[in-house]
């Protein structure tokens, strides 16, 4: 009975990932350079396990890179998937921002919690794709106002809609609520 149990969980948690995937890839058809990676990283520090975190990074990351390359025709140059392999470091940062930060803020409250660890995550993945300029080439204005607005914009607005997201997976039984996401905290 306990493995059994142990294995829904498992698919619960790979069914999750799936989704917020598949939600990511039509965010990534929608806004093509602006994957919300941020705001996923958020989401999954304020409802998910380390482990089930990184992975949902790695397997959105993976996915942005197809769809870039596969269908939105990214250029195929060196220096292309050196940005490509750079967002994927910036994604990754901004996820461990989150989850260090929700685990200080937790106390504070959950609305406290989760915009800090958007606010960290943004600002964790814009420095580091900041930083990949001192050795990538990068459009003049790449890190504007305007364009680092958009940004902004687009995670927010894709926070909100992975916040309402994991609601309505958490009330269907998809999505693990915050207090059985412990369980199994890695």
């Amino acid at each position: 009975m306990q493995s059994s149990v142990l294995g829904n969980q498992a698919a619960r948690r790979a069914v999750w990932i799936a989704l917020l995937t598949g939600a990511t890839i039509i965010g990534s058809f929608i806004f093509a350079c602006a994957t919300p990676f941020p705001a996923l990283g958020s989401l999954a520090a304020l409802h998910m396990n380390r482990r089930d975190a990184f992975a949902l990074t790695g397997v959105n990351w993976t996915a942005n890179q197809l769809i870039g390359y596969g269908f939105l025709h990214y250029p195929q140059s060196a220096e292309s998937f050196a940005w490509g392999a750079w967002i994927g470091v910036a994604a990754f940062v901004a996820t461990a921002a989150a989850i260090v930060t929700a685990s200080f803020a937790r106390r504070r409250g959950w609305a406290t919690t989760a915009v800090t660890a958007f606010l960290v995550a943004i600002v964790a993945y814009e420095s580091t794709l900041y930083a990949a300029t001192a050795f990538l080439p990068s459009e003049p204005g790449a890190f504007g106002f305007q364009i680092v607005q958009y940004i902004v914009e687009v995670n927010a607005l894709a926070f909100a809609g992975l916040l309402i997201l994991q609601r309505i997976g958490r009330s269907t039984g998809i999505a693990a609520s915050r207090e059985t996401r412990t369980a199994g905290a890695g």
